[in-house]
């Protein structure tokens, strides 16, 4: 399915909450969470812009500054519609901090806008705080300029019923 003004809830990780399931144990940073958390045992990381503090757990300003979690402190990080929103030249380093949290053997899962489904920055019907368009290449090219080793676990195409994103599993090797 293509993105529409109706199959826009603002609670997209409620989409897929239950692929989450098998790789998510001990402490998990639900990371740009909004007002709702894709489960209520994760640590919810937002900076409050769009929907205030309802469903955060801590605040803060950057996304790319997770200063206040030591390094392989966290078990995973999940994130939905978050990264599109921050400057592309940025994203590898984003990236960077959010390993640097996470163990040796936990995981990234990232649940982005697909720009085949969703109107491209600039376009009509386009959220105008998206910084680029996400795509699978775009993705992988930010990994990759990551300093650490990771492993493409899972990879969709998520077109069905009201989704409209492309669902990233990557784990921290």
């Amino acid at each position: 399915m293509t993105w529409s003004l109706e199959n826009s809830k603002n609670d997209e990780a409620s989409k897929i909450r239950w692929e989450l399931v098998p790789y998510f144990h001990g402490r998990v940073l639900d990371i740009g969470c909004g007002a709702y958390k894709a489960f209520p045992h994760f640590i919810g990381v937002d900076n409050g812009h769009h929907w205030g503090s309802k469903g955060v757990d801590v605040k803060i300003k950057d996304a790319g500054d997770l200063s206040l979690f030591s390094t392989q402190s966290c078990d995973a990080i999940f994130s939905s519609h978050l990264l599109e929103h921050i400057e592309y030249e940025r994203v590898s380093t984003v990236l960077n901090e959010w390993f640097r949290v996470v163990k040796k053997g936990g995981y990234v899962i990232l649940y982005l806008p697909d720009s085949e489904q969703y109107p491209k920055c600039g376009s009509k019907h386009a959220n105008p705080d998206h910084k680029f368009d996400v795509t699978y290449e775009n993705i992988v090219d930010a990994l990759e300029k990551t300093n650490y080793s990771w492993d493409m676990t899972d990879y969709q195409v998520r077109n069905n019923g009201d989704e409209y994103s492309l669902y990233f599993v990557v784990k921290k090797i």
